[in-house]
């Protein structure tokens, strides 16, 4: 690549950077604020769309911080914010602190498959929804190696794998494509940051049930052997299981609030 070419690149992306809107600018977490596992969510704790500190949140305040911060639709915040409070040790609160979700198998909770989704993008400029879907299969190989037995890798896992890799795909680049350029995506994983800095924007486009479903299509499609190979474990109870908090091996209910409520 000729000098010339690298300080046009080099000036376009200064001129597309901007900053974070005002009273959103990144701050690293304190000493006193508590943070969850999933690196979007810290995101918005870190530009203040929702409570800097990461307490005392709402369905409401959820709601308002995805739109706000990634323009991720009502529909998909409320669930997320009603799921988060049932990690509440008190399940009548309706609130909950992020570190609450760091209760393990929690559906909130990512079990630390950052890196080596990261690994899958080394050397490329975008993340793109076929390699995305490598990295979800993958996964899936790498537990029923580690734990033959105890089948940790269920139903449950592989539904949740498949709609937060299509959220970032979605926020951290074009819902409808799925293309994210990878910087972009390190930076939210590694440093729980939206990357203003580097010229992300949200997207015109809001994130919501729909797209999201459309592209977890795209997902199984592009694996489609990988997925018919799961698909007698994924019946009607394991898609119950994959949105309640029943344990899908011991059937035990997580929570109080999902057995009052009926939802188990």
């Amino acid at each position: 690549m000729s000098m010339s070419l690298v300080l046009i690149l080099s000036l376009a992306c200064i001129a597309l950077s901007r900053p974070a809107p005002s009273g959103h600018e990144y701050r690293a977490p304190g000493p006193n604020d508590v943070r969850s596992p999933c690196p979007g969510i810290n995101s918005l704790a870190n530009h203040g769309f929702i409570p800097r500190d990461g307490k005392n949140l709402t369905p409401a305040i959820m709601v308002a911080g995805l739109k706000e911060g990634i323009n991720v639709g009502a529909d998909f915040g409320l669930l997320v914010g009603q799921t988060a409070t049932l990690a509440n040790r008190d399940p009548l609160a309706g609130t909950f602190n992020l570190d609450d979700l760091r209760a393990h198998n929690f559906p909130i909770e990512h079990d630390n498959v950052f890196n080596e989704v990261l690994g899958f993008y080394q050397g490329m400029n975008a993340a793109t929804i076929p390699v995305a879907a490598q990295t979800i299969w993958s996964r899936v190989e790498t537990q029923r190696r580690l734990n033959p037995d105890t089948l940790i890798y269920g139903p449950r896992q592989l539904f949740l794998s498949l709609g937060e890799t299509s959220l970032y795909l979605s926020v951290m680049g074009d819902p409808l494509t799925g293309v994210a350029p990878v910087s972009y995506v390190k930076s939210l994983f590694e440093n729980e940051r939206l990357p203003y800095e580097q010229g992300w924007q949200k997207s015109l486009l809001e994130t919501n049930f729909v797209t999201l479903g459309a592209m977890i299509g795209q997902l199984v499609l592009n694996d489609a052997p990988d997925f018919a190979r799961d698909l007698p474990n994924l019946n009607a109870g394991g898609l119950r299981d994959a949105f309640a908090l029943r344990d899908p091996l011991t059937g035990i209910i997580g929570n109080a609030t999902c057995g009052l409520l009926g939802t188990c």
